[in-house]
Order: structure tokens, then sequence, then C-alpha cells
């Protein structure tokens, strides 16, 4: 387990270092790390989806009357789902797979989960980005899937909801939950696919279970990190804006060369000049 504790009380002991500033540092003094999470990519390629990269969450927050920092891991997959929704294209990404892995937090002799106080719905929004405005209303079903890398069944609990997609359309949806403690971290899995005719039910939950059968966890766990917003939102975007400025940069250099070209023609115009005078010379 990748899991750093800092504790301050070996700072009280350095010279000089007032008890006012011994109190501001231990009550900001101890942070928690969990291991990366993702679905292998077999599992993924199987199941269609996308893999979108990993976030690394870094959130402060109060247990048993001390600041703790945690870091959490929070993977995101895409599906493509082929649904004529009013005012979207025939073509969105409307399957979701999410994953979070949030470290087990043990200070003042108790332990506490940082996600434990959240709602199904609460978990859902906090994970992924596609599906916004999301209500729960009832359990619908549920079922045990073997997630084979761990070595361990996970209990997926299936909800009826509606959730508005891409900000734009409301839908109804199917939301799977599950939560595992394992390897001293606390895992979260969850689904969202449409509630339509269009989609069949048996074969989105299906493509879940191959998910969820795929999932990976630990330090030797490889994720591909990406940034996000204040809003939660991925920002590999701003990559495009280098990539223009790399075009814009050829663009100059282009330009440089026809500057080059244009001085070598003029070069070559006073070698013809001189040329013809050396022959009215003669």
């Amino acid at each position: 387990m990748n899991r750093r504790q800092f504790v301050a009380a070996a700072a009280v002991g350095v010279a000089g270092v007032s008890a006012g500033c011994v109190s501001d540092i231990l009550n900001d003094v101890t942070s928690f790390e969990a291991s990366p999470i993702r679905v292998s990519a077999d599992a993924a390629d199987d199941a269609g989806y996308e893999y979108r990269g990993t976030e690394e969450r870094v959130e402060e927050r109060e247990f048993g009357g001390e600041n703790v920092e945690t870091t959490n891991y929070i993977s995101q997959y895409v599906r493509t789902i082929d649904v004529p929704f009013a005012g979207l294209s025939s073509e969105v990404d409307a399957g979701v797979f999410a994953l979070v892995s949030t470290p087990q937090v043990a200070v003042a002799g108790e332990s506490f989960n940082p996600v434990g106080d959240m709602s199904e719905a609460e978990l859902a929004e906090y994970v992924q980005e596609e599906y916004d405005e999301l209500e729960i209303d009832s359990n619908v079903g549920g079922r045990a899937i073997e997630a084979e890398e761990l070595e361990s069944t996970l209990s997926l609990e299936t909800y009826d909801g509606t959730a508005t997609l891409q900000g734009e359309t409301g839908v109804d949806v199917y939301v799977d939950v599950a939560q595992l403690s394992y390897d001293e971290d606390h895992l979260v899995v969850i689904g969202v696919y449409p509630d339509d005719d269009d989609v069949p039910l048996d074969d989105e939950r299906e493509r879940v279970d191959t998910m969820v059968a795929g999932i990976e966890h630990g330090d030797d766990v490889e994720v591909d990190i990406v940034e996000s917003d204040a809003d939660g939102h991925d920002t590999e975007s701003d990559d495009g804006g280098e990539d223009d400025a790399e075009t814009d940069d050829s663009d100059g250099n282009d330009d440089e060369a026809d500057d080059a070209d244009e001085d070598d023609a003029g070069a070559d115009d006073t070698d013809e000049d001189d040329a013809d005078e050396d022959g009215e010379d003669e």
C-alpha cells in the first residue's frame, strides 16, 4: 500500500520552533494516499469502453478533530451508445463506468471512510462528468460479480433514476453501485447507462460486469494521470493549444526559410549583373 502518513511530532524538538508554530503544524500534518485503480485493457476492450484517464484528487477534510489530507484516484471510462436522444446527436457517450480508490483514514484511534457519508447519487456525480443533476429513485435489484484480479466478490446494487446528459437532455438511467474495503483502501464502482427501449438492459449490465471482473488495484498499477479543473472536468484539451502554438512556430520557420530563399535569389541576380558588366568591359 502506497500510504504516506506524516506525523509532525518529530518537529517538536527542532530548536527555535515556538509552541504556536508547532500547534499550527500539528493541525495539518496527517495525509493518506490510496493506491491507483483501473480496469485491465483487455476487459475494457471486451466491454467496449474507452479509458479517459485517471484523476489524482487531493482533498482536505477533518476527521476525529484533525485535519487530514487524502489522495484519491478516480478512473473513468465511457462508451458511445447509438440512441436518438432529443437535442443530441445519435451517438453520445451515454455509457459510463468509473472507479474510486480512497484511503482508509485512521486518526485518534478511529477509522474513517472519506466517501462513507455520500449517497449513491452523490458518489455517481463525484466520479463521472457525463451525467449531471443525477437523482436516484429506488433499488431495482442487485447481483454479485467476481472481481478476478482482486480475488473478491462485489455486490452491485442497481437503481433507476434520472439525469441530464452532457448538460442538455434529461434521460432515464440505471445506476450500478458497489463498494468494497480492499487492501486498506475503500473502493467504489459506478456504472451509469440509459434506461431506454433502444438500449438492451442485459447487454449493458453484461458490459459492466466485464469491467468489474477486470478491475486492477495496487501500487504497481499504472494509470494515465489527467488534470481536472475546479468543476472536476478533464483539461486535456489544453494540449490542443500547445499543438496550435507548435503549428504557428512551424509557420514562422517557413517564413524565415522563404526570406532566406529570397535573399539567395537576390544574391544570384547580383552575380549575373556582375558577369554582364565583366563582359561589357572586355
